[in-house]
């Protein structure tokens, strides 16, 4: 029985790889069968060629979010910058008007005390002092009789002054 059992067994054989010439037949599609799978590829390397691909699409997109949030973060600070430089021209110019506006606010002042002194001064002018021809002291206020004919030897500010200096009010 062990006979019959190995010639069950050589049949077998060459029913699977044929004889010595038909025998290709087989080895002939395993490589025809790893030819093409080499050639074209199979389903999986192409899926994980798509993974690896989605891996580094993600990268790339991880990248260029990152870069975004950097040039945004950028732009801000840069936005930042300006508004403050901004803020400070806007200071220094309002700083400037009010210095401006103190300048004239002063200078009005002065032009107002310099106007007020010139008509003080101009006052003093007004009360003309005179002797008469009998020797007496007259002061002729602005509008009386004689002050327009009167040469002034003596010129006062205030009737009070030309009082203390002696003279009296003339009459007309």
């Amino acid at each position: 029985m062990t006979e019959e059992k190995e010639e069950k067994k050589k049949k077998k054989w060459y029913w699977y790889w044929g004889c010595g010439g038909c025998g290709c037949l087989g080895f002939i599609l395993i490589v025809l069968i790893g030819g093409c799978v080499a050639l074209f590829g199979t389903d999986e390397d192409d899926s994980d060629k798509k993974v690896d691909n989605k891996v580094i699409n993600v990268k790339e997109e991880e990248k260029d979010k990152a870069k975004k949030v950097q040039e945004e973060k950028e732009k801000a600070e840069l936005a930042k910058k300006e508004q403050e430089e901004k803020e400070k021209a806007e200071q220094a110019k309002k700083e400037q008007e009010e210095q401006e506006k103190a300048q004239q606010a002063k200078q009005a002042e002065q032009d107002k005390q310099e106007a007020e002194q010139a008509k003080t001064e101009k006052a003093c002018l007004n009360i003309k002092g005179n002797t008469s021809s009998s020797g007496e002291k007259i002061y002729h206020v602005p509008g009386g009789q004689f002050y327009d004919k009167t040469n002034p030897e003596q010129t006062f500010c205030t009737e009070g002054e030309a009082k203390s200096a002696g003279y009296r009010e003339s009459k007309r």
